[in-house]
């Protein structure tokens, strides 16, 4: 069992310091897991860590099921400020296209892959641990997911309606094809980052998104 001492056991949170003390214990806790997954962690290693005492920990989210829900949460929305960020350097001033946020969602992740910032590792890690029956995790990634694939779908639902995106018959299904493949390669990259040619890979898919371009006109 890691050892926290008494400065870490008796660190109490000022008023106003909520959201920054929630920031220091996912971290704490994101950097655990990407090292040894969820499994294995421990409470008693995100205080040691983290600087605050377990009853801190207790407040902000319960347990330690309430910690790992709380951290799929907070990956989301660290997510969704660099995508958001990384449409706006692919447009600029200008009006997103459906087309651009695809070709936006592409670019952040694979800077992510590329990175592979701690908090990304560990959601990976969660995601994988997801797999398992009896997971306490499951239904805070497969909600995550199932806002991820409708985001998709709904870029791909307006490039339709406006006529910017062809060959699409499906959007759902679409969206839960390119979920999985970005998730995949993103796991790839994790497991066996000497394995796989990301640039190659990211060709490929480039080459598939521009094809759904209703202005496309290179070979198949």
């Amino acid at each position: 069992m890691t050892r926290v001492d008494r400065s870490a056991e008796d660190r109490i949170p000022q008023d106003g310091e909520d959201a920054a003390v929630e920031a220091r214990i996912l971290n704490a806790a994101a950097h655990l897991i990407a090292d040894e997954g969820f499994g294995r962690l421990k409470l008693g290693a995100v205080c040691a860590r983290s600087g605050y005492a377990r009853s801190v920990i207790f407040q902000h989210f319960g347990d330690k099921d309430g910690l790992g829900k709380r951290l799929v949460e907070y990956a989301v929305e660290e997510f969704t400020n660099s995508y958001s960020e990384a449409v706006a350097a692919r447009t600029g001033a200008a009006t997103a296209t459906p087309m651009d946020l695809l070709r936006a969602l592409v670019d952040i992740i694979f800077e992510l892959i590329r990175t592979m910032p701690t908090l990304n590792q560990a959601f990976l890690a969660l995601w994988g641990d997801a797999a398992a029956e009896y997971s306490a995790l499951r239904g805070a990634l497969t909600e995550a997911d199932r806002r991820f694939r409708f985001a998709i779908a709904q870029t791909l639902a307006s490039g339709v309606a406006d006529g910017s995106i062809t060959g699409v018959r499906d959007a759902d299904a679409y969206a839960s094809a390119m979920l999985a493949q970005l998730r995949g390669i993103s796991m790839q990259a994790l497991i066996d980052p000497d394995g796989i040619d990301l640039r190659g890979v990211r060709t490929e898919l480039e080459r598939g998104i521009d094809r759904l371009s209703a202005g496309f006109r290179g070979s198949l």
